[in-house]
């Protein structure tokens, strides 16, 4: 027997409408009636409380040749589908997010400093030279290359990504390479973006 002719003829004997079933149960007449006429059927909860309200054995409403059953194991079978899909879905978004990242880091890992604004200060003291930059927080200073041309210090500076957001570097220099130098200039392909007077 069908579990919506169970769940009728339980209910007809204990004399209740599909009215009062309904409100037992806090749903509709209609879902009442589609279960009667077996257009659907309750889900695993309701089924159980079901059971309860009309003093039906879980068994007999979940035989082994009932449609209820046949119906449970095959939404059991399409979630386990969709379940082994999503984690598909999810470990390639996951590498996919990794190589993203890994692009980044790859393109952002070495870059020459090139705006005036990331440079905040310079000086000499102590055969070195100081230079205090203003970095983005994944920026580091990640070494230098120097050069004098006309009394003046050429300093091309470069970035690593690092979150331990080191912004200041001294470079150590010669006394050869000290005399005469009264200014520092930052150089980026060639051309100056900012020069410090030393003077």
């Amino acid at each position: 027997m069908k579990i919506g002719s169970i769940i009728k003829e339980k209910r007809t004997k204990l004399g209740l409408t599909q009215d009062d079933l309904a409100k037992k149960l806090q749903v509709s007449r209609s879902t009442i009636s589609n279960w009667e006429i077996n257009r659907n059927y309750p889900d695993i909860k309701l089924i159980v409380n079901i059971s309860n309200i009309l003093e039906i054995p879980l068994k007999e409403l979940l035989q082994e040749e009932s449609d209820i059953v046949n119906r449970l194991s095959e939404d059991t079978i399409i979630r386990k589908k969709i379940s082994k899909r999503n984690k598909i879905l999810y470990f390639l978004i996951f590498i996919l997010i990794i190589s993203l990242l890994s692009v980044v880091i790859y393109f952002s890992n070495i870059n020459d400093i090139s705006n005036k604004k990331e440079i905040v200060g310079a000086y000499i003291s102590n055969e070195k030279l100081y230079v205090k930059t203003d970095l983005p927080i994944y920026k580091s200073i990640g070494g230098y290359f120097i050069d004098v041309n006309n009394n003046t210090l050429e300093v091309s500076l470069f970035t690593k990504l690092s979150f331990k957001h080191n912004e200041k570097i001294s470079i150590p220099l010669s006394k050869e390479t000290l005399k005469g130098i009264n200014r520092v200039s930052f150089i980026y392909n060639g051309h100056n973006y900012k020069t410090i007077s030393l003077e």
